[in-house]
C-alpha cells in the first residue's frame, strides 16, 4: 500500500475539493447543489409513452418542460414518488428557472421531512419569479414545512442535540395544525382559481392524509362532490386513487368499485395504480379480483426497476403490495402461488437501506411464508424449510419467537417430539433475550432522563415507556409457550378438554382448533370455535372450508352444503389436494360433482374487457437479474481488462471516483483485506476508475508490484459509468458504484450512491447468499410459475 500516495499525486483529481464544516466544496459524487440533492434518483427522466390525463400550469421556458411537470404531478397522484422526484429533477436540468420543479421535488418526499423542507425552502425563496396560482402553491407548502418567511429557518440552523431534539418533538405536536392550514390553503387556491382540477385532487389526498394525522374527516359527501366534478371533466383522471382512499371501508366499499376498475387504467404505468383497486375487491372478500390488481401492480414495477436499474425494495409500496398479494392469494386456496411469491420475497436483493431481515420484502416474505404454510397445514413443507434461508430472521426476539412457535407447532402435529422440544426452548430463548433487553432499555431510559435533568417522575414515566413497549411481546410468547404445552396434551391425549379450553384462551388459531375439538368428539364446541373462525371471513377459504366440513361431520348436511357452494365460487384456482378442500370431496359428491369441482376461471360479470389488459402486456410476473452492458478497458499496464474475461464466474465490480478522492481510496482500502475472502468463496474483484491509464500505470512499483491485490482500469471517459448508471445526469458528474455480476453476466445486486459502498462483510454474505439460490428464470408469464 506504500503506492498510495504516488497515484494520489499523480492523479488529476489530487487537488479535488473536499465537502467540510468549514467549506461548501463538494466532495467527488455529491451535488453542488447540497445534501437534500446527493440522495434521489440522479438520472435522467423520460416521458412515459402512456400519459395520465394531468394537466397542472407552470411557468415554464417550453411544451417540454410542461410536458414533464404534468408528468410529475400525475406521479404524485399515483405516490409513485421515487420517480416523480426523478422527473421534477429533471425538469430543473431542463429549466434552471422552473421554480415550481422545486415544490414538485417536496411534494415527492412525504417520508422526509428534512428533504422536503429543504426544497420548499428552496421553492420559497424563488416565488417572485412565478403567477399568483404558482405563489399560493409554494407558500402553502412552505407554510406546512415552517420554512416561509426566512433565509435560514430554524429546522436548518445549528443546534444542539437537546435543542433539537426539543424543536422536533414540538414541530411533530404542531403537524395537525399545519395539516388543516394546508387543506384551508388549497380550498384558499380553488376559492380564487376554480377550475383547478388539480387543486382539488391534492385538497381531497390531503384530507385522508390529516386522518391518518388524527384528523378525521368531516364530510366524506363533500369530498366524493369535489371528485365527481373532476371526472365530469376527466373521466379518466387519476383521483381514482383518492377515491378509493375516501371510502376504503368495508360497509362502504361496494360504492367505488368503479374506482377499483378504473384507478389502473387511468395511469397503467404506475404500479400503485393498478394496487390500489385490490384494497376495494379485498374488503369484498374478492380476493382472486384483488390478486389480479396486485400481481398488475407487482408487473409495472418488475418492468420499470429491470428497465432502469433499480432494487426492488428502493420503491415505495413495492414490499406492501407483494405481501398483500401473497395473502389474497391464500385467501383463495392459492397456496403454491402465494409460496412461490412468498419464497421470491424473500430471494430477492438486500440492501442495508431497504430490505433486510428487519424490514422489506426479506421480512414481509417470511413472515407470509410462515402465515401460509401454518393455516393450510402445510406441516412437512414447513420443517423442510428450516436450515434454509427462507426462514432466517432478525435478531428481534418478537421474529425468532414467531419462527420457533409455528416450527414447534409443525412438529407437534407430526408427532416430531424432539423437534418439538428444540424448537420449545427456541422459544424459551427468545423470552429470556426479550426481557434482558427489556431491562438495558429501562437502564438506558433512566440514564437518559437522568442527563437530560429530569426528575424522578420523569425517570418513572421514561421505564414505564419501556414496560409497555415490550409487555405485548412478552405476553405473546408466554401464550405461544402456554399453548404448545397445551397442544402437545391434546395430541398426545392428556386431559384434552382442559387443554382445548387452554388453547381457546391463548389464541390458538380458531379454524385449528376447531378441527381439534371435532377430533376429541366435541362436535357443539367444534362448531362454536368454527363459526367464530369464519366470522367476517368474506371470501377466505380456509375458514369456510372448515366450518362446512365440521357441519357436515356435525349432521347439518344442508348448511354444509350452502356454504360449500358459497364457497366454491372461489376456488377456480386453488389446490384440491389441500387438507382444507381434500376434507369437501364428500360434500363435493352430494353435489354429483367430478373429481376436479372447481368451476371454469373467469371475470366477474361487473368487470369489463378495457379493466383487464394482458398481464404481460404489463410486465415480467416476477423481478429477475438484468444483463450488464460489456466493457473493455486499459488496466495501466499495457493490456486491457472486459467484463467477458470474467464469464464463467461471479466478480465485483467497483467503480470509483479516481485516486483524487479521499472516500474512494478508503473504499478500496477496506475491500483490500477481503479480497481473499471473496475469492475464497469463488468471487472475483476488479476496480474501475475515473483517472487515466498512465496515472494507474504510475502506480506500479520497479518490481511490477500493483497498490491493490485486485486489479484496476481506467475509464476517464466515463463510458462505464454512463452505461451503469453511475452518473449524474443532472450535473453530468460521475457516481459511485458497487455491483456484484453473476458468471452469466447479469446484475445481481447493486449500490450506486454520492458515498461509496463501504460495508464489504454485508456484500460478501449477501453476494454467497444470491449466488447461492436456484438459477434465475425469465419468468414472464403466468404460465411460468403456476403449479403444474
Amino acid at each position: 500500500m506504500h503506492l498510495l500516495p504516488l497515484l494520489l499525486s499523480l492523479s488529476p483529481f489530487a487537488q479535488a475539493p473536499a465537502e467540510t464544516e468549514e467549506t461548501d466544496e463538494v466532495l467527488e459524487g455529491h451535488s453542488v447543489h447540497g445534501q437534500s440533492f446527493n440522495e434521489g434518483p440522479r438520472q435522467a427522466a423520460y416521458l412515459l409513452e402512456t400519459q395520465a390525463n394531468v394537466s397542472f400550469p407552470v411557468t415554464a421556458k417550453n411544451e417540454e418542460v410542461q410536458a414533464f411537470f404534468n408528468q410529475g404531478v400525475s406521479f404524485l397522484h399515483g405516490f409513485w414518488y421515487f420517480e416523480a422526484e426523478r422527473t421534477f429533477r429533471h425538469i430543473r436540468s431542463l429549466d434552471e428557472s422552473c421554480t415550481m420543479a422545486l415544490w414538485g421535488m417536496a411534494m415527492a418526499n412525504v417520508d422526509n421531512d428534512e428533504r422536503a423542507a429543504d426544497f420548499a425552502r428552496r421553492a420559497w425563496l424563488e416565488r417572485d419569479s412565478v403567477t399568483e396560482r404558482e405563489r399560493m402553491y409554494i407558500d402553502a407548502l412552505a407554510d406546512f414545512y415552517e420554512v416561509e418567511g426566512e433565509e435560514t429557518p430554524k429546522r436548518f440552523q445549528e443546534l444542539d442535540e437537546k435543542k433539537e431534539k426539543e424543536e422536533t418533538e414540538a414541530r411533530k405536536k404542531r403537524r395537525k395544525s399545519r395539516a388543516k392550514d394546508l387543506t384551508k390553503a388549497y380550498s384558499d387556491i380553488l376559492w380564487e382559481f376554480p377550475d383547478d382540477l388539480e387543486a382539488k385532487a391534492l385538497s381531497v389526498n390531503r384530507l385522508w392524509l390529516n386522518e391518518r394525522l388524527g384528523v378525521p374527516i368531516s364530510g366524506r359527501q363533500a369530498n366524493e362532490a369535489i371528485l365527481q366534478q373532476i371526472f365530469e371533466e376527466k373521466p379518466d383522471h387519476p383521483a381514482h386513487h383518492y377515491r378509493i382512499h375516501l371510502w376504503d371501508q368495508k360497509e362502504n366499499a361496494e360504492r367505488v368499485v368503479d374506482a377499483a376498475l378504473a384507478s389502473g387504467p387511468s395511469m397503467p404505468t404506475v404500479a400503485h395504480m393498478w394496487h390500489m383497486g385490490g384494497h376495494i375487491f379485498d374488503r369484498l372478500g374478492r380476493h382472486s379480483d384483488a390478486a389480479w390488481q396486485q400481481e398488475a401492480s407487482a408487473r409495472v414495477d418488475h418492468a420499470h426497476m429491470m428497465r432502469d436499474w433499480i432494487l426492488p425494495d428502493q420503491i415505495h409500496n413495492f414490499s406492501h403490495n407483494n405481501e398483500w398479494l401473497t395473502r389474497s392469494l391464500r385467501h383463495h386456496g392459492r397456496v403454491a402461488e402465494s409460496v412461490s411469491l412468498a419464497k421470491n420475497m424473500i430471494e430477492l436483493p438486500r440492501h442495508p437501506d431497504y430490505n433486510t431481515l428487519d424490514d422489506g420484502s426479506a421480512n414481509y416474505g417470511r413472515r407470509r411464508l410462515l402465515e401460509t404454510l401454518s393455516l393450510y397445514e402445510q406441516w412437512q413443507a414447513l420443517v423442510e424449510l428450516t436450515d434454509t434461508h427462507y426462514l432466517d430472521v432478525s435478531d428481534e426476539p418478537k421474529d425468532r419467537a414467531d419462527r420457533a412457535h409455528r416450527l414447534a407447532k409443525s412438529h407437534a402435529y407430526l408427532g416430531n417430539w424432539e423437534s418439538f422440544e428444540i424448537e420449545r426452548l427456541a422459544l424459551e430463548e427468545a423470552l429470556a433475550e426479550a426481557k434482558a433487553e427489556r431491562v438495558t432499555e429501562m437502564e438506558e431510559a433512566e440514564d437518559g432522563v437522568r442527563e437530560e435533568g429530569g426528575d424522578r417522575k420523569k425517570i418513572h414515566e421514561a421505564m414505564s415507556d419501556v414496560l409497555d413497549e415490550y409487555q405485548p411481546t412478552l405476553d405473546d410468547i408466554h401464550d405461544q409457550l402456554e399453548s404448545l404445552d397445551a397442544l402437545r396434551k391434546v395430541l398426545t391425549h392428556e386431559e384434552v378438554t382442559e387443554n382445548l379450553e387452554l388453547l381457546k384462551e391463548r389464541g390458538f388459531e380458531k379454524a385449528h382448533l376447531a378441527l381439534l375439538y371435532i377430533g376429541a368428539g366435541e362436535g357443539e364446541k367444534a362448531e362454536e370455535v368454527a363459526r367464530e373462525a369464519a366470522k367476517d371471513k368474506k371470501g377466505r377459504i380456509y375458514p369456510k372450508a372448515t366450518l362446512a366440513h365440521i357441519l357436515y361431520l356435525s349432521g347439518k348436511t344442508e348448511e354444509a352444503l350452502e356454504l360449500f357452494d358459497e364457497l366454491r365460487a372461489w376456488t377456480s384456482r386453488a389446490d384440491l389436494s389441500l387438507p382444507a378442500l381434500a376434507r369437501l370431496a364428500p360434500l363435493a359428491e352430494e353435489r354429483g360433482l367430478p373429481e376436479d369441482w372447481r368451476p371454469e376461471v373467469k371475470f366477474a360479470e361487473d368487470i369489463p374487457a378495457e379493466a383487464r389488459p394482458d398481464l404481460d402486456s404489463l410486465g415480467p410476473v416476477r423481478w429477475t437479474p438484468i444483463e450488464a452492458p460489456g466493457w473493455k478497458h486499459p488496466d495501466g499496464l499495457g493490456g486491457e481488462l472486459a467484463l467477458s474475461d470474467y464469464r464463467g464466474r461471479p466478480v465485483v465490480v467497483i467503480l470509483f471516483l479516481g485516486f483524487g478522492c479521499v472516500h474512494c481510496v478508503e473504499q478500496l482500502a477496506a475491500f483490500t483485506p477481503a479480497y481473499d475472502e471473496f475469492a475464497d468463496r469463488g468471487i472475483d474483484m476488479v476496480a474501475i476508475g475515473t483517472d487515466t491509464p498512465e496515472v494507474l500505470a504510475a502506480g506500479v512499483g520497479e518490481d511490477g508490484e500493483e497498490p491493490y491485490p485486485f486489479p484496476l482500469a481506467a475509464d476517464p471517459e466515463l463510458e462505464l459509468f454512463k452505461s451503469w448508471r453511475a452518473y449524474d445526469d443532472f450535473e453530468e458528474v460521475p457516481l459511485h458504484g458497487t455491483y456484484l455480476i453473476d458468471g452469466a453476466g447479469r446484475v445481481r445486486w447493486l449500490d450506486i450512491s454520492f458515498e461509496p459502498f463501504m460495508d464489504w462483510e454485508f456484500l460478501l454474505e449477501e453476494s454467497v447468499r444470491l449466488l447461492g439460490l436456484p438459477e434465475p428464470t425469465p419468468y414472464h408469464s403466468r404460465a411460468d410459475i403456476e403449479p403444474k
